[in-house]
Protein backbone atom coordinates (compact mmCIF):
# COMPACT_ATOMS: atom_id res chain seq x y z
CA UNK A 1 0.00 0.00 0.00
CA UNK A 2 1.32 3.41 -0.88
CA UNK A 3 1.76 5.67 2.12
CA UNK A 4 1.23 9.43 2.05
CA UNK A 5 4.40 11.32 1.12
CA UNK A 6 5.67 13.72 3.74
CA UNK A 7 7.61 16.89 2.93
CA UNK A 8 9.14 18.90 5.76
CA UNK A 9 6.68 17.41 8.22
CA UNK A 10 3.56 18.02 6.12
CA UNK A 11 1.55 15.67 3.94
CA UNK A 12 2.07 15.97 0.16
CA UNK A 13 -0.42 18.60 -1.03
CA UNK A 14 -1.60 16.74 -4.15
CA UNK A 15 -2.38 13.67 -2.07
CA UNK A 16 -4.24 15.80 0.48
CA UNK A 17 -6.29 17.29 -2.34
CA UNK A 18 -7.16 13.84 -3.66
CA UNK A 19 -8.03 12.60 -0.16
CA UNK A 20 -10.23 15.66 0.35
CA UNK A 21 -12.00 15.02 -2.94
CA UNK A 22 -12.70 11.43 -1.97
CA UNK A 23 -13.86 12.47 1.51
CA UNK A 24 -16.27 15.07 0.16
CA UNK A 25 -17.67 12.60 -2.35
CA UNK A 26 -18.64 10.11 0.35
CA UNK A 27 -19.78 12.47 3.10
CA UNK A 28 -23.34 12.53 1.83
CA UNK A 29 -23.71 8.75 2.27
CA UNK A 30 -22.10 8.38 5.69
CA UNK A 31 -24.35 10.51 7.90
CA UNK A 32 -26.43 7.64 9.28
CA UNK A 33 -23.39 5.44 9.82
CA UNK A 34 -21.74 8.29 11.74
CA UNK A 35 -24.75 8.57 14.03
CA UNK A 36 -24.67 4.81 14.73
CA UNK A 37 -20.95 4.99 15.44
CA UNK A 38 -21.47 7.85 17.88
CA UNK A 39 -24.08 5.82 19.74
CA UNK A 40 -21.66 2.89 19.97
CA UNK A 41 -18.94 5.09 21.44
CA UNK A 42 -21.31 6.47 24.05
CA UNK A 43 -22.23 2.92 25.08
CA UNK A 44 -18.58 2.01 25.65
CA UNK A 45 -17.86 0.09 22.42
CA UNK A 46 -14.27 -0.24 21.22
CA UNK A 47 -13.13 2.38 18.73
CA UNK A 48 -11.09 1.32 15.69
CA UNK A 49 -9.45 4.12 13.71
CA UNK A 50 -9.41 3.78 9.93
CA UNK A 51 -5.86 4.69 8.94
CA UNK A 52 -6.09 3.22 5.45
CA UNK A 53 -5.81 5.21 2.24
CA UNK A 54 -8.97 5.23 0.10
CA UNK A 55 -8.76 2.77 -2.76
CA UNK A 56 -9.14 5.57 -5.34
CA UNK A 57 -5.83 7.20 -4.40
CA UNK A 58 -3.62 4.25 -3.48
CA UNK A 59 -1.77 4.40 -6.81
CA UNK A 60 -1.75 8.20 -7.16
CA UNK A 61 1.90 9.19 -7.07
CA UNK A 62 4.89 10.41 -9.07
CA UNK A 63 7.79 8.11 -9.82
CA UNK A 64 10.52 10.64 -10.55
CA UNK A 65 12.37 9.53 -13.67
CA UNK A 66 15.16 12.09 -13.67
CA UNK A 67 17.39 11.57 -16.68
CA UNK A 68 14.65 9.71 -18.52
CA UNK A 69 13.56 10.61 -22.04
CA UNK A 70 10.25 11.85 -23.39
CA UNK A 71 9.28 10.13 -26.61
CA UNK A 72 9.24 12.68 -29.41
CA UNK A 73 6.88 10.84 -31.77
CA UNK A 74 3.73 10.77 -29.63
CA UNK A 75 0.78 11.94 -31.80
CA UNK A 76 -1.82 14.29 -30.34
CA UNK A 77 -4.08 17.17 -31.34
CA UNK A 78 -3.61 20.78 -30.30
CA UNK A 79 -6.40 23.12 -29.24
CA UNK A 80 -7.06 23.99 -32.91
CA UNK A 81 -7.62 20.34 -33.74
CA UNK A 82 -4.42 20.04 -35.76
CA UNK A 83 -2.28 16.91 -35.60
CA UNK A 84 1.05 17.43 -33.82
CA UNK A 85 3.68 15.27 -32.18
CA UNK A 86 5.35 15.67 -28.81
CA UNK A 87 8.61 16.47 -30.59
CA UNK A 88 7.03 19.64 -31.94
CA UNK A 89 7.16 21.07 -28.40
CA UNK A 90 10.61 19.63 -27.58
CA UNK A 91 12.40 21.23 -30.48
CA UNK A 92 16.07 21.09 -29.49
CA UNK A 93 16.28 24.85 -28.89
CA UNK A 94 14.65 25.57 -25.54
CA UNK A 95 13.37 23.71 -22.46
CA UNK A 96 9.77 22.63 -22.00
CA UNK A 97 7.49 22.38 -18.98
CA UNK A 98 5.05 19.46 -19.22
CA UNK A 99 1.85 19.17 -17.16
CA UNK A 100 -0.88 16.52 -17.21
CA UNK A 101 -4.36 17.79 -16.38
CA UNK A 102 -7.90 17.70 -17.77
CA UNK A 103 -10.49 20.41 -18.32
CA UNK A 104 -13.37 18.83 -16.35
CA UNK A 105 -11.29 18.30 -13.23
CA UNK A 106 -13.47 19.55 -10.34
CA UNK A 107 -10.69 20.82 -8.09
CA UNK A 108 -6.96 20.04 -8.29
CA UNK A 109 -6.30 20.98 -11.93
CA UNK A 110 -7.85 24.42 -11.50
CA UNK A 111 -5.84 25.05 -8.33
CA UNK A 112 -2.62 23.89 -9.98
CA UNK A 113 -3.05 25.81 -13.25
CA UNK A 114 -4.25 28.96 -11.47
CA UNK A 115 -1.15 28.99 -9.29
CA UNK A 116 1.10 28.13 -12.21
CA UNK A 117 -0.32 31.06 -14.17
CA UNK A 118 0.28 33.44 -11.26
CA UNK A 119 3.90 32.33 -11.01
CA UNK A 120 4.41 32.60 -14.78
CA UNK A 121 3.14 36.18 -14.61
CA UNK A 122 5.97 37.02 -12.19
CA UNK A 123 8.66 35.18 -14.14
CA UNK A 124 11.18 37.27 -16.08
CA UNK A 125 11.73 34.46 -18.59
CA UNK A 126 9.37 34.54 -21.57
CA UNK A 127 7.00 31.76 -22.63
CA UNK A 128 7.55 30.99 -26.29
CA UNK A 129 10.90 32.76 -26.37
CA UNK A 130 12.91 31.21 -23.51
CA UNK A 131 10.82 28.08 -22.91
CA UNK A 132 7.61 26.30 -23.88
CA UNK A 133 4.76 24.66 -21.94
CA UNK A 134 2.86 21.54 -22.99
CA UNK A 135 -0.34 20.63 -21.13
CA UNK A 136 -1.85 17.30 -22.16
CA UNK A 137 -5.31 16.15 -21.04
CA UNK A 138 -5.43 12.79 -19.27
CA UNK A 139 -9.08 12.44 -20.35
CA UNK A 140 -9.17 10.68 -23.76
CA UNK A 141 -12.75 11.90 -24.25
CA UNK A 142 -11.73 15.57 -24.09
CA UNK A 143 -12.13 17.38 -27.41
CA UNK A 144 -9.82 20.07 -28.84
CA UNK A 145 -12.65 22.60 -28.52
CA UNK A 146 -12.76 22.01 -24.75
CA UNK A 147 -8.99 22.28 -24.52
CA UNK A 148 -9.20 25.56 -26.46
CA UNK A 149 -11.59 27.04 -23.88
CA UNK A 150 -9.29 25.99 -21.04
CA UNK A 151 -6.30 27.47 -22.83
CA UNK A 152 -8.09 30.77 -23.47
CA UNK A 153 -8.85 31.11 -19.75
CA UNK A 154 -5.19 30.98 -18.74
CA UNK A 155 -3.76 32.84 -21.72
CA UNK A 156 -6.08 35.76 -20.95
CA UNK A 157 -4.53 35.93 -17.48
CA UNK A 158 -1.05 36.25 -19.02
CA UNK A 159 -1.57 38.69 -21.89
CA UNK A 160 0.00 41.66 -20.10
CA UNK A 161 3.03 39.95 -18.62
CA UNK A 162 3.61 37.09 -21.11
CA UNK A 163 2.64 38.41 -24.55
CA UNK A 164 3.93 35.27 -26.35
CA UNK A 165 2.04 32.81 -24.15
CA UNK A 166 -0.51 32.00 -26.85
CA UNK A 167 2.21 30.62 -29.11
CA UNK A 168 4.33 29.11 -26.34
CA UNK A 169 1.73 27.27 -24.22
CA UNK A 170 -0.05 24.37 -25.94
CA UNK A 171 -3.09 22.49 -24.63
CA UNK A 172 -3.39 19.10 -26.34
CA UNK A 173 -5.62 16.03 -26.34
CA UNK A 174 -4.70 12.44 -27.23
CA UNK A 175 -5.94 8.88 -27.37
CA UNK A 176 -5.70 6.75 -24.24
CA UNK A 177 -2.75 4.73 -25.54
CA UNK A 178 -0.74 7.92 -26.12
CA UNK A 179 -1.71 9.37 -22.73
CA UNK A 180 -0.58 6.13 -21.10
CA UNK A 181 2.79 6.24 -22.87
CA UNK A 182 3.41 9.88 -21.97
CA UNK A 183 2.36 9.32 -18.35
CA UNK A 184 4.72 6.34 -18.19
CA UNK A 185 7.57 8.45 -19.61
CA UNK A 186 6.95 10.94 -16.79
CA UNK A 187 6.26 8.43 -13.99
CA UNK A 188 2.81 10.00 -13.59
CA UNK A 189 0.47 7.54 -11.81
CA UNK A 190 -3.24 8.30 -11.73
CA UNK A 191 -6.53 6.38 -11.47
CA UNK A 192 -10.01 6.72 -12.94
CA UNK A 193 -13.20 6.44 -10.91
CA UNK A 194 -15.85 5.03 -13.23
CA UNK A 195 -18.67 5.90 -10.80
CA UNK A 196 -17.90 9.61 -10.59
CA UNK A 197 -16.22 9.90 -13.99
CA UNK A 198 -13.31 11.70 -12.33
CA UNK A 199 -9.55 11.15 -12.35
CA UNK A 200 -7.49 11.07 -9.17
CA UNK A 201 -4.04 12.40 -9.95
CA UNK A 202 -1.12 14.32 -8.41
CA UNK A 203 -0.01 17.85 -9.25
CA UNK A 204 3.16 17.84 -11.31
CA UNK A 205 5.43 20.02 -13.39
CA UNK A 206 8.14 18.20 -15.33
CA UNK A 207 11.06 20.26 -16.65
CA UNK A 208 12.44 18.80 -19.87
CA UNK A 209 15.64 19.72 -21.69
CA UNK A 210 15.65 20.80 -25.35
CA UNK A 211 16.50 17.21 -26.29
CA UNK A 212 13.74 15.62 -24.20
CA UNK A 213 15.61 14.68 -21.01
CA UNK A 214 13.65 15.04 -17.75
CA UNK A 215 15.82 17.24 -15.53
CA UNK A 216 13.54 18.29 -12.68
CA UNK A 217 10.07 17.87 -11.12
CA UNK A 218 7.89 20.19 -9.09
CA UNK A 219 5.32 18.26 -7.07
CA UNK A 220 3.39 20.91 -5.18
CA UNK A 221 0.51 23.16 -6.17
CA UNK A 222 2.57 26.29 -5.58
CA UNK A 223 5.43 27.10 -7.92
CA UNK A 224 7.74 29.85 -6.55
CA UNK A 225 8.99 31.90 -9.53
CA UNK A 226 12.59 31.79 -8.27
CA UNK A 227 12.60 27.98 -8.13
CA UNK A 228 10.85 27.78 -11.49
CA UNK A 229 13.53 29.97 -13.04
CA UNK A 230 16.32 27.84 -11.57
CA UNK A 231 14.67 24.70 -12.93
CA UNK A 232 14.33 26.24 -16.40
CA UNK A 233 17.93 27.47 -16.40
CA UNK A 234 19.04 23.99 -15.39
CA UNK A 235 16.87 22.32 -18.03
CA UNK A 236 18.03 24.80 -20.66
CA UNK A 237 21.66 23.73 -20.19
CA UNK A 238 23.02 27.13 -21.17
CA UNK A 239 20.25 28.12 -23.58
CA UNK A 240 18.22 30.00 -20.95
CA UNK A 241 19.19 32.78 -18.57
CA UNK A 242 22.18 35.06 -18.19
CA UNK A 243 25.72 34.16 -17.04
CA UNK A 244 24.70 35.44 -13.61
CA UNK A 245 21.80 32.96 -13.57
CA UNK A 246 24.23 30.16 -14.40
CA UNK A 247 26.52 31.17 -11.50
CA UNK A 248 23.58 31.39 -9.10
CA UNK A 249 22.36 27.96 -10.18
CA UNK A 250 25.84 26.56 -9.50
CA UNK A 251 25.46 27.71 -5.87
CA UNK A 252 22.17 25.82 -5.43
CA UNK A 253 21.11 22.21 -5.80
CA UNK A 254 17.70 20.59 -5.96
CA UNK A 255 16.55 18.89 -2.76
CA UNK A 256 13.84 16.30 -3.50
CA UNK A 257 12.86 16.11 0.19
CA UNK A 258 11.90 19.79 0.35
CA UNK A 259 11.03 19.92 -3.38
CA UNK A 260 13.01 23.13 -3.77
CA UNK A 261 16.47 24.49 -4.50
CA UNK A 262 18.69 24.89 -1.47
CA UNK A 263 22.03 26.72 -1.19
CA UNK A 264 25.21 24.64 -1.24
CA UNK A 265 27.49 26.05 1.47
CA UNK A 266 30.72 24.58 0.08
CA UNK A 267 30.03 25.95 -3.39
CA UNK A 268 29.19 29.40 -2.03
CA UNK A 269 32.40 29.36 0.07
CA UNK A 270 34.47 28.39 -2.98
CA UNK A 271 32.87 31.13 -5.04
CA UNK A 272 33.40 33.68 -2.26
CA UNK A 273 37.02 32.56 -1.88
CA UNK A 274 37.65 32.88 -5.62
CA UNK A 275 36.04 36.32 -5.58
CA UNK A 276 38.20 37.42 -2.63
CA UNK A 277 41.39 36.25 -4.36
CA UNK A 278 40.37 38.03 -7.56
CA UNK A 279 39.66 41.25 -5.66
CA UNK A 280 43.02 41.09 -3.87
CA UNK A 281 44.86 40.58 -7.17
CA UNK A 282 43.03 43.52 -8.70
CA UNK A 283 43.90 45.76 -5.75
CA UNK A 284 47.56 44.68 -5.48
CA UNK A 285 48.37 44.64 -9.20
CA UNK A 286 49.13 48.43 -9.37
CA UNK A 287 51.42 48.09 -6.33
CA UNK A 288 53.34 45.16 -7.89
CA UNK A 289 53.68 46.96 -11.21
CA UNK A 290 54.97 50.09 -9.40
CA UNK A 291 57.52 48.07 -7.41
CA UNK A 292 58.79 46.45 -10.58
CA UNK A 293 59.28 49.80 -12.32
CA UNK A 294 60.95 51.44 -9.27
CA UNK A 295 64.48 49.90 -9.71
CA UNK A 296 64.68 51.15 -13.31
CA UNK A 297 63.88 54.69 -12.23
CA UNK A 298 66.39 54.42 -9.37
CA UNK A 299 69.19 53.20 -11.66
CA UNK A 300 68.53 56.03 -14.08
CA UNK A 301 68.76 58.59 -11.30
CA UNK A 302 72.10 57.20 -9.98
CA UNK A 303 73.81 56.98 -13.43
CA UNK A 304 73.18 60.26 -15.32
CA UNK A 305 75.83 59.32 -17.93
CA UNK A 306 73.72 56.29 -18.91
CA UNK A 307 70.74 58.55 -19.13
CA UNK A 308 72.59 60.94 -21.50
CA UNK A 309 74.28 58.18 -23.47
CA UNK A 310 73.94 58.78 -27.17
CA UNK A 311 73.80 62.57 -26.84
CA UNK A 312 77.12 64.39 -27.68
CA UNK A 313 78.24 68.01 -27.22
CA UNK A 314 79.86 70.31 -29.76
Amino acid sequence: MTKPEFTNGSVNQPLVACLLAVTLSVMGTTGSRYAIAQAGVRSGADVVLNNGIPREVREVTIEQKLGGLIQLNLPMRDSRGERVESGYFIDGNKPTIITLNYSDCPMLCSVQLDQLTKSLAKLDLRIGEDFQILTVSIDPKEKPATAAKTKAKYIDMLRKTQPSADEGWAFCTADQSIITRLADNLGFRYTYDSKSGEYYHPAMLAFVSPTGVITRYSLTVDFPPDDMKKALVEAGDGSVGTPVDQVLLWCFSYDPDSNSYVPQAWRIMRLAGAGTVGLMIACLAPYWIGRKALPKRKDAAEDPERTNQGFGTD
